[in-house]
This record gives C-alpha cells, structure tokens and sequence, in this order.
C-alpha cells in the first residue's frame, strides 16, 4: 500500500520539482499518517508549511524552501492549477529575490509580490503591488521578480543605502542588469530616498569598488556613458558622420562612442 502511494504522489511531485502539499496528497487519497510513514522511511521530508520534499528532489535548500514558501500560499491547488501568467500570482520578491539572486543575505521571512491580497503562510510576507511581465523569470521553477526589480523592490523597502550599493555592485559585475538602465529607474527616486541622481555621482556613490574593466562589454560601455559623458559626446559627434543620417543621433551612436571610450580608458 504504502509503495502505491509513494508512487502517486512521485508522479505529481515530479511536476513540482520533487514536492508535494499535505492538502494536494490528501486529494490524492494520501493521509498525514501516510506521509508520516513515508518520512519515516526517509522517502519524504516535511520542509515547512505542510510541504513536503520527496528523495530525488532536484532542488537543494536555497530553491527548495521558496518553492515550498511559494505552494504553501496556494496549498490546495497544484502547480498547473495556478494561473499561467506568474506576475498574476505570487513571485518571490524583495530580498527573498535578492537572496535567490545572489544579491543579498538571507531576510528575516520569506517575501512575496501578489496582484491580490492573501493569507500568508507563518513566515512569509506579502506584499501586494502589481508586476508587468517583464519584471518576472524563473530561477529552478521559482518564480522572482527580475534582478533590476528586485534591487528597486529593495530599495522601496527602506534598506540602507549600503545595502542597496551591495546589491547593485553585485548585479552589475554579474551582468544580471544594465547599468544605464537601473540608473534611469534610481535617478528617478534619488530626491525621494536621498542619493545622487547624475551619472558620474552615482555611479561613485554606488559602485565604488567596481573595476571597470572587469565589466561585460555592455556595462563597460554603460559604465563610461555614466561616468564619461562629456568624452562619450565627443566621440559620438566624431564617428556620426560614419553613420547614416538617420542613426546618428539614437541608440547605435551612443553605444559605439561608449564602447570606443570604455576601450581606450580602461584597457577593456
């Protein structure tokens, strides 16, 4: 008996990166004394919130306890019930994200963005505010606000400026956000939260530390467009020229004149 049980809810699981909810097993004809027997035999552990991890689970303790956090809001439903669009549901945001991220140390619960409210599971916050589709991915099935929302999240939060400079430093020499584009969404608040909105001041008071020849080639070229406006100008108005009339003022001559500053300063 116990082994036709074990081998349903391994079916199901499957689906859900190797765990299961106590009310999902219980659709399933599977009992809290079967699950118990099945943690006796090492088969299956108990994470948190009535989530369950069965052997051969894929994900280690990072993916796993936001995963089961992320079940455990909808425990009834599986995973293909919820709905399909993950910015209509619950995504693992603020520094629960940033953790994920790699971007900051572990909160004090685990946090959500939800469209609606909800009941949160014990330990877990919620806070509900909406998200565009752009602004979420997927980390080993998790769903997560996005690197650049995460560090804006972060900062909405009320941190500390040096946290916020440990997240974006990190992001950055990761690659997992462009530089220009995260400075045009800060500047935006710097009055708000008190920090220096133009390039070069930003980039000084956030990333202090960064080598910038250390950078992808996108952020090196972000990275002198911040701190080397008038020089990026300057290149820019020499190489139009080579450009067709109509591109000579957009995106494509920017980035050039950057790529050529970012080179020749820095060795890149």
């Amino acid at each position: 008996m116990w082994e036709e049980q074990f081998y349903r809810l391994s079916l199901e699981a499957s689906r859900q990166q190797g765990l299961i909810t106590s009310a999902q097993a219980k659709k399933m004809g599977v009992d809290e004394q079967a699950l118990a027997h099945l943690g006796q035999a090492a088969l299956v552990t108990e994470l948190d919130w009535g989530v369950h991890q069965l052997v051969g689970s894929p994900l280690g303790p990072m993916h796993a306890f936001p995963y089961a956090a992320w079940l455990a809001i909808a425990p009834d439903l599986f995973r293909w019930e919820r709905p399909a669009r993950p910015e209509r549901d619950a995504v693992l945001s603020h520094r629960s994200a940033g953790q994920l991220h790699g971007l900051t140390g572990v909160g004090r619960s685990i946090v959500f963005t939800a469209p609606a409210g909800r009941v949160a599971p014990r330990a877990t916050t919620i806070h509900v505010s909406s998200l565009r589709e752009d602004e979420v991915m997927s980390v080993r099935g998790v769903p997560v606000t996005t690197p650049h929302r995460t560090i804006l999240d972060i900062l909405a939060d009320f941190a500390e400026h040096a946290e916020v400079q440990r997240a974006l430093t990190s992001a950055v020499q990761q690659d997992l956000v462009g530089l220009r584009a995260i400075h045009a969404d800060l500047a935006a608040v710097a009055e708000r939260y008190g920090f220096p909105a133009t390039g070069p001041e930003f980039v000084h008071y956030f990333l202090p530390d960064v080598e910038p020849r250390s950078l992808s080639p996108r952020n090196l070229r972000d990275y002198a467009a911040l701190v080397l406006p008038d020089e990026v100008a300057q290149v820019r108005h020499k190489v139009a020229p080579a450009l067709d009339d109509a591109k000579s003022d957009d995106e494509l001559g920017l980035e050039i004149a950057a790529e050529i500053v970012g080179r020749i300063r820095w060795n890149a």
